[in-house]
């Protein structure tokens, strides 16, 4: 035995939660601590990206908040925020795409309303042809897909490779 040390070293038992050294710790093992064996389904450790498909127990599933994403700019924006579909480049996708075609309609609208008639009748065939990709992008979402509205789409791709 070594002259510096104090006596033999206590080795942890080896199948048991406590470390088996010192007094008891009350706070062992830690508030919501699960042993690898006992995870509940769909239980994603904390620092990991939620796999592809991806249901939380109590939220949507990719498909319907990627569909959901489409009825206004606000749910995209939300999606975009919160937990675990902002990490979920299928909705990321979705909602940057209907934020796209939003800002789309919102700048036909200024540039096209000031030119009379002829400004009218084109910001009306904009609108039209912006409601028809709409209605696309809403079903290929619900069915799973990603549909890249022209020009659009390749600009909502690109953001949504970003996790913010």
């Amino acid at each position: 035995m070594d002259e510096t040390s104090n006596g033999p070293q206590q080795v942890p038992p080896a199948a048991s939660n406590d470390p088996g050294w010192g007094p008891p710790n009350p706070n062992y093992p830690p508030q919501g601590y699960m042993p690898p064996g006992n995870m509940p389904p769909g239980y994603v450790p904390p620092g990991q990206y939620p796999p592809p498909g991806y249901t939380p127990a109590a939220g949507l599933s990719t498909n319907a908040a990627a569909t959901i994403a489409y009825i206004t700019f606000i749910p995209a924006v939300i999606f975009l925020l919160i937990e675990p579909y902002r990490r979920d480049s299928f909705v990321r996708f979705h909602a940057w795409q209907c934020i796209a075609l939003t800002l789309v309609d919102v700048a036909g609208g200024l540039v096209f309303g000031f030119m009379g008639r002829i400004g009218e009748a084109v910001q009306g065939l904009l609108g039209l042809l912006l409601f028809v990709f709409w209605l696309i992008a809403i079903i290929k979402a619900s069915q799973g897909e990603r549909y890249h509205v022209p020009i659009v789409g390749d600009l909502a791709e690109s953001l949504a490779a970003r996790v913010w």
